[in-house]
C-alpha cells in the first residue's frame, strides 16, 4: 500500500450510477489539469473509468475517487464500501472473450489494464470498505528526492507500454461479432480520449445514408441505445465525411445542433473516418459536453483507432449484409410457399400483412380494389394488437397514397383536418412508411402499405425485400381470384346439371329424397348425377355415373340429363331411350367417355292404392336395392350395356312391382366403393348398411348411410357420389 503522504491531494465521494465513470473522468482530468499536469494523461484517465466502472458494477456502492501527485508519478484510490464484494482477479490483458450476461463489459478488465499500464498497483481490504489504486510515473516532471518514499528508479528491462489501442487489438483478433466489436470501440474510445460519449456509424448497403449502429453516453435514461439512420450532416456534424479527422471545438453552432449529440449536452466533437480501399465506410466519434476539449493529439489517436478497426469492421459488416441478403430471400421463399397454400382472396390477405409485420414493419395494412377502381381496406395487422382499431381507423380516414420512398405518410395538416388525436397517431402517421401497388399481370388489385416507428427507417434492401414480396402477394390474391371465378362456373355449371331442389316433382304416394358430393369439395362439377321429373303422365327418375370427374365429365352428364328429358317427354320407353342416348353420347364423345345409368319411370299399379309399377334399364350401372318392412334387402333388375362404349348394342325393359312400405336404394360406385385402407365396402358393406334403415324417412335413410360411410372412412371419398332413394307410403 502507498504512503498517504503527498504533496498534493484531491477527493470526490461519487454514488453508484451509470454516469459516475464520466464523471470520474472528468474529475480527474481537471484536477490533473489544475496542478499543471500537461496533456495528454490518456494512461491515468484510461484506468479510472475501468476502476470505477468495476466497482459501480461489482461493489454496486457509493465510492470515493482521491487523486494523488507523488514527486515522480500520479496516484489514484478508487475506495468503495463493499469489502465483502470481492474485486475480479486480474488476467492477462484479453478482451476477446465474450463478455457474460450481466455485465457486457466482462470482468476482470480494469485490474488487467492496470497490470499492463501502472507503475504498481495493488488491492487493500479494510473492514468497512476496500481500495484499489495504481500509480503511473509523471514522465513529464524531474524526480527529487523525498523524505517520505524513496527515488523511483528508471525501469530499463521493464517492456514498452502498450499504446492507446492496444486493449482493442485482442478484439480485432478475435470471433467477435459486428455488435460486440462495435461496442468494445465506442467504450475504449470513449475512455481512450476522456470523452462523455462517443459512437460510430457506418454506411448502409446502398450509401444513400448512415447508420449509427453504436453509442455510449447518449441516452439519458437505462434503455437500451437503437441503431437509427440518419442523413449525411447528422452523422458527420462538423464536415462532410472526408479522409482525416475533424474536430468541432462547440456543437451549438454546428449544422446538427437540434440533434441527438446536443440533445444529450455535448458540446464539442472530434470524429475520424473509417477508409477501406479509398473509399469512406464509416466514421468514429467522441464527443464531450465540454468545450474545445479535444486538441490535435487526441484527434490524432482517434484516427489511429479509425485505421486499425476500419478493415475489420467492414468485413464483419460484409459478412452481415451477406447474411442479410440469404434471410430475405429465405425471407420470400416461405413467404411464397405460404401465399401459394390458400386460394382464398381474404385469407392470402390476412397472411401477407402477418408476414410483413414479423419481419419487416411494424405495421402493415392491405387495400384491395374491385373492377370499379374502388379502394377497400381489407386488412390491418400490427405488433400490438391494442393499435389495431386505433390503425384501422387511422387508414380509413386517411387512405396511403402510392409511395416507395420511405417517408411520413400524411403531414400534420392532413392529420389535424382529419381530426385524429396527435397522442394517438403520431407512433402510426410520423414513421416511415411506404406504400406499393399490388398489380398482377398488368391489372392493380390493391396496395400494401407498411409502417415503422418514428425512429426506425427503411433501409433500400428492405424497400427491395417489400417490393418483391408485394409481387409475390399480387400473384397469389390473382389466383385466388381466379380460382373464386372458376368456382362460380363450376357452382352455375353443376346447377345447370341437377335438378333445382323447389322443382322436383311431388310424388303421389312416394317419399324421395337424393344426395350429390363431387370428389373434390373445391370443385362441384363432377361425372355423377340424378334426376327426377314428371313427363306424359309418368314419374322418371335416373342416377348416373360418367367414367372420370371434372368438366369432361360433366359435359356428358349434361348431354345424358337433357336427351333423358326431352325423350321422355315424347312418351319413349326407357329401352327405346337408352338406344337413343348411347347414340347421341357416340356421335359426341370423342375423348371416350363412358356412361352408366340407372334408369326408371313410375305409374301407379293397376290396384289404386297399392304402390307403384317401375319399367326400368339398367345400363352397366349397380343394380337398385329394396329393402322390405322385414329389414330384408335385396337387389332387383339385371345389367345391360353400358352407355358410349358399342353402337351395334340392344336394350330391354324390366318391370317390378313396389309395395307400401318397401324403400329402394340407387346409388353409384362411390358409394360401394369407398375404402378404408386396404378394405372395400362393397356391395355386402352397403346391404348391411341398409338394412338398418327400415322405418325411416327418404331423407333419414340418405343421412343414416352418409354417416356410416364417414365412420368407415373417415374423408375417404375420392369419387363422386349420388345417392337416391324412394319409399313408397
Amino acid at each position: 500500500m502507498p504512503s498517504h503522504d503527498a504533496s498534493k491531494v484531491a477527493r470526490r465521494d461519487f454514488p453508484p450510477a451509470p454516469e459516475t465513470a464520466a464523471a470520474a473522468r472528468e474529475f480527474v482530468h481537471d484536477t490533473l489539469l489544475s496542478w499543471g499536469v500537461p496533456e495528454p494523461f490518456d494512461d491515468v484517465i484510461l484506468l479510472v473509468s475501468e476502476l470505477v466502472t468495476n466497482a459501480v458494477v461489482h461493489a454496486r456502492s457509493a465510492l470515493e475517487v482521491a487523486v494523488r501527485r507523488v514527486d515522480g508519478c500520479i496516484e489514484v484510490m478508487v475506495t468503495d464500501s463493499a469489502p465483502d464484494r470481492a474485486v475480479p482477479q486480474a488476467g492477462p490483458l484479453r478482451v476477446d472473450a465474450a463478455p457474460s450476461s450481466g455485465d457486457a463489459r466482462g470482468a476482470g478488465l480494469g485490474l488487467a489494464l492496470a497490470s499492463a499500464i501502472a507503475s504498481s498497483w495493488g488491492v487493500s481490504y479494510g473492514r468497512d470498505d476496500k481500495a484499489v489504486w495504481f500509480r503511473i510515473e509523471d514522465t513529464t516532471r524531474p524526480s527529487a528526492p523525498s523524505l517520505e518514499s524513496p527515488p523511483v528508479r528508471a525501469r530499463t528491462n521493464r517492456p514498452a507500454r502498450p499504446s492507446t489501442w492496444a486493449s482493442l487489438d485482442a478484439a480485432l483478433n478475435s470471433r467477435l461479432s459486428l455488435r460486440q466489436l462495435l461496442e468494445r470501440t465506442v467504450e475504449h474510445a470513449a475512455t481512450a480520449l476522456g470523452g462523455d460519449a462517443a459512437y460510430i456509424a457506418l454506411a448502409t448497403s446502398d450509401e444513400t445514408m448512415w447508420e449509427v449502429r453504436c453509442a455510449v453516453g447518449l441516452t439519458s435514461d437505462d434503455a437500451p441505445w437503437r441503431p437509427l439512420r440518419v442523413r449525411t450532416e447528422e452523422a458527420f456534424p462538423s464536415a462532410a465525411p472526408e479522409p482525416g479527422p475533424t474536430i468541432n471545438d462547440d456543437l451549438m453552432i454546428a449544422r446538427a445542433s437540434r440533434g441527438r449529440l446536443s440533445r444529450a449536452g455535448m458540446r464539442s466533437l472530434v470524429t475520424a473516418p473509417l477508409i477501406v480501399d479509398g473509399r469512406v465506410t464509416g466514421l468514429l466519434g467522441v464527443a464531450s459536453k465540454r468545450t474545445r476539449h479535444f486538441g490535435p493529439a487526441a484527434a490524432q489517436r482517434l484516427q489511429e483507432g479509425a485505421d486499425r478497426i476500419a478493415l475489420p469492421v467492414e468485413r464483419s459488416r460484409l459478412a452481415e449484409v451477406e447474411l442479410s441478403r440469404r434471410a430475405s430471400l429465405s425471407f420470400l421463399a416461405e413467404a411464397s410457399d405460404l401465399l401459394a397454400g390458400t386460394l382464398d382472396e381474404r385469407m392470402t390477405g390476412a397472411l401477407a400483412a402477418q408476414l410483413i409485420t414479423s419481419r419487416l414493419g411494424q405495421w402493415c395494412a392491405i387495400h384491395t380494389t374491385n373492377d370499379l377502381g374502388v379502394f377497400h381496406l381489407s386488412h390491418v395487422a400490427h405488433r400490438d394488437e391494442n393499435l389495431n382499431d386505433i390503425l384501422r381507423e387511422l387508414l380509413s380516414g386517411l387512405p396511403p397514397r402510392e409511395q416507395r420512398e420511405p417517408r411520413p405518410l400524411w403531414s400534420p395538416t392532413e392529420l389535424a383536418e382529419a381530426g385524429l388525436t396527435e397522442s394517438l397517431t403520431r407512433d402510426l402517421s410520423q414513421g416511415p412508411a411506404i406504400s406499393i401497388p399490388l398489380v398482377a399481370h398488368g391489372r392493380a388489385l390493391g396496395r400494401m402499405t407498411i409502417g415503422r416507428s418514428e425512429a426506425d427507417d427503411f433501409t433500400r434492401d428492405q424497400v427491395d425485400v417489400a417490393d418483391d414480396l408485394s409481387r409475390r402477394v399480387a400473384s397469389a390474391m390473382e389466383n385466388a381470384r381466379l380460382h373464386e371465378r372458376q368456382a362460380s362456373m363450376s357452382v352455375a355449371l353443376q346447377r345447370s346439371l341437377l335438378p333445382a331442389k323447389e322443382k322436383e316433382p311431388v310424388i303421389p304416394g312416394v317419399d324421395h329424397a337424393v344426395f350429390y358430393r363431387p370428389a373434390d369439395e373445391k370443385n362441384v362439377v363432377g361425372g355423377d348425377f340424378y334426376d327426377v321429373f314428371a313427363a306424359s303422365g309418368r314419374w322418371c327418375f335416373a342416377v348416373g355415373d360418367v367414367c372420370g370427374t371434372g368438366p369432361e365429365a360433366a359435359a356428358i352428364t349434361g348431354l345424358a340429363r337433357h336427351t333423358l328429358r326431352a325423350l321422355a317427354r315424347e312418351g319413349f320407353s326407357p329401352a327405346h331411350i337408352m338406344q337413343r342416348l348411347n347414340m347421341a353420347i357416340l356421335d359426341e364423345n370423342t375423348s371416350t367417355r363412358f356412361l352408366t345409368m340407372l334408369y326408371g319411370e313410375m305409374t301407379p299399379a293397376t290396384d289404386a292404392g297399392r304402390g307403384m309399377r317401375v319399367r326400368m334399364v339398367s345400363a352397366g350401372h349397380p343394380l337398385p336395392l329394396r329393402l322390405n318392412q322385414k329389414g330384408e334387402v335385396s337387389s332387383f333388375g339385371s345389367s345391360q350395356p353400358l352407355l358410349g362404349a358399342f353402337e351395334d348394342v340392344g336394350f330391354e325393359n324390366e318391370s317390378v312391382e313396389l309395395r307400401p312400405g318397401e324403400v329402394v336404394l340407387a346409388v353409384t360406385d362411390g358409394v360401394t366403393e369407398r375404402r378404408s385402407n386396404s378394405d372395400m365396402l362393397g356391395d355386402e358393406g352397403l346391404k348391411e348398411i341398409f338394412s338398418g334403415c327400415a322405418g325411416l324417412t327418404a331423407q333419414a335413410v340418405i343421412s343414416r348411410i352418409d354417416r356410416e360411410l364417414e365412420e368407415y372412412a373417415p374423408g375417404g371419398h375420392t369419387d363422386d357420389t349420388a345417392m337416391m332413394v324412394l319409399r313408397l307410403l
